[in-house]
Formats: structure tokens, C-alpha cells, sequence
């Protein structure tokens, strides 16, 4: 179900340009941070689905931590 909870946040965030302005802050880079936030709003996603998603293309892996790339909603 993640996978598709996924989806469905990837397709808000392509509609709402509120949303893509929220996200693109650094503070938003980190995939830990978008996904609680996701849940909060009440998306159902983890982490590890960012990272697993289309083979790692959403994600960037530095010093043992995954950051969300720039505009991550695009590359799907």
C-alpha cells in the first residue's frame, strides 16, 4: 500500500505549487522529515519507500542519511 500512498503524494505535490514551495526548502530534504510529514498528512509512506522508489531515483545517500534531490516530485 505504501508504494501507492507514494504515488498519490508524488501527484498532490505535481498539483500544488504551494506544496512543491514547502518541499523545496533544505529543510524538507531529508527523507526522515518528508515522510512524517507525509503521514501527518495523511499519506501512507515511510522512509524506505522514497528510497526504494524506481530503483533509489528520488534519493541521494550521504553520510549514512538519505536526502530527497531537488524537485524529487519530477522525477518519477
Amino acid at each position: 500500500m505504501s508504494q501507492q500512498a507514494l504515488q498519490a503524494l508524488i501527484d498532490a505535490v505535481r498539483n500544488d505549487a504551494a506544496l512543491q514551495q514547502k518541499l523545496s526548502s533544505t529543510a524538507a530534504a531529508d527523507v526522515d522529515a518528508v515522510a512524517l510529514w507525509a503521514r501527518e498528512a495523511g499519506f501512507d509512506v515511510v522512509s524506505r519507500d522514497f528510497v526504494d522508489h524506481a530503483e533509489g531515483a528520488l534519493v541521494e545517500y550521504e553520510d549514512e542519511d538519505y536526502f530527497l534531490k531537488s524537485g524529487w516530485w519530477t522525477l518519477d
